[in-house]
């Protein structure tokens, strides 16, 4: 029995579009390891604080962004913010990281999913969140910085391994990324990021 051309096509259309809806996928999932070390970067600037964890167990609990958001504007979130081991906890701080960011001004199409980050679903989405954040507090009068910086278009090295923690210099890729660059770009750097990096710049 012979097929319709008319059936081919169609056929052959859906398995076109299946494609490239995959690719869409993949590409939409990448993860971008430049931005999170500038988010890394930024957040040991604000709070002083870094671990021995790379950036997706580093800030999936929600904790870290949660006292982020109350650096950039106090009270933001109220009460304790608990850590724990609990995955209802880790949500419940995510979903108050989120709310405060939407209160403050993110726009609903730059916000993500609790699940986004909490199993570490969709961690591009987060970044790109971040950045928006970044941005708008940047242009807030009532934040003097640190800031975040503009957010880099593309990665300087997707495939690269990097060094949990910071800071260490292999993070942001030593051999790809212009790092004066990456410290100009905090506009108020401690001195310590500048002491740092030198070794490594010059």
């Amino acid at each position: 029995m012979l097929i319709p051309h008319s059936s081919l096509q169609i056929r052959f259309d859906n398995h076109i579009h299946e494609k490239l809806d995959r690719v869409k996928s993949t590409l939409s999932t990448s993860r971008d390891n430049t931005k999170e070390s500038q988010i890394l970067l930024w957040i040991w600037n604000c709070l002083d604080e870094n671990s021995c964890f790379d950036f997706d167990q580093y800030v999936r609990d929600g904790v870290l962004f949660c006292r982020l958001m109350n650096y950039i504007k106090p009270n933001s979130i109220q009460g304790e913010i608990k850590t724990g081991g609990n995955i209802k906890q880790k949500r419940e701080n995510i979903a108050k990281f989120i709310k405060a960011m939407q209160n403050y001004g993110v726009p609903k199409e730059y916000l993500f999913e609790p699940e986004d980050l909490l199993l570490l679903r969709n961690l591009p989405k987060v970044t790109r969140c971040i950045f928006k954040l970044g941005k708008l507090a940047e242009a807030d009068g009532s934040f003097k910085g640190p800031y975040l910086g503009e957010e880099p278009y593309e990665a300087a090295n997707k495939s690269g391994r990097r060094r949990g923690g910071l800071p260490v210099g292999d993070d942001i890729y030593i051999a790809h990324v212009k790092l004066d660059n990456v410290i100009k770009q905090l506009h108020t750097p401690p001195k310590k990021i500048i002491d740092f990096y030198r070794p490594l710049i010059f």
